[in-house]
């Protein structure tokens, strides 16, 4: 009874393990796709709605740069969003250039999918460490559970001790 049951928990706690890993591969995956393709949207420029900066004295929020923005494509408006945390700003400063185009009613470029005008890029920027963090998570996280899964399923679906032969 004992032994069926620690291969049941290997085999349940497998199962969290594929999807947690799952979830950061595709994260990862749709991160690299929509930068990559990024390179041949439409470069346009657009106005600033709002531009906002968060401080934390914890360190594992840091800071964050929140911006709304807005643009017309093919005489249809739509709006945008980017958000960066900390060191995933492609400028140190952003807030604070931005800020300044803000409050001097400049517009700023970003990159609009002409199939997609919705989909829209303020900075066609891909922040390698987060990434390679989300990647690489990912795949431990699926390998491990994807071993423990087969795994369990091997030892519950009964395979004796192997025989060796004289």
């Amino acid at each position: 009874m004992f032994s069926i049951l620690r291969k049941l928990i290997l085999l349940v706690l497998g199962i969290p393990f594929v999807i947690l890993g799952t979830r950061f591969l595709l994260d990862a995956g749709q991160t690299f796709i929509i930068h990559r393709a990024a390179a041949a949207w439409t470069p346009m420029t657009v106005e600033l709605v709002s531009v906002e900066h968060f401080s934390s004295v914890d360190q594992a929020l840091g800071n964050q740069t929140l911006v709304h923005y807005r643009y017309e494509f093919e005489g249809q408006p739509f709006e945008g969003q980017f958000s960066c945390i900390g060191d995933e700003c492609p400028q140190t400063d952003l807030h604070l250039s931005l800020q300044v185009a803000q409050d001097q009613n400049r517009p700023v470029a970003a990159f609009v999918n002409p199939g997609k005008p919705a989909q829209s890029l303020l900075y066609r920027h891909l922040y390698m460490p987060l990434f390679l963090l989300k990647a690489g998570v990912g795949l431990f996280c699926f390998l491990t559970g994807s071993v423990a899964v087969i795994f369990g399923v091997y030892l519950i679906s009964g395979a004796g001790p192997l025989k060796v032969g004289k």
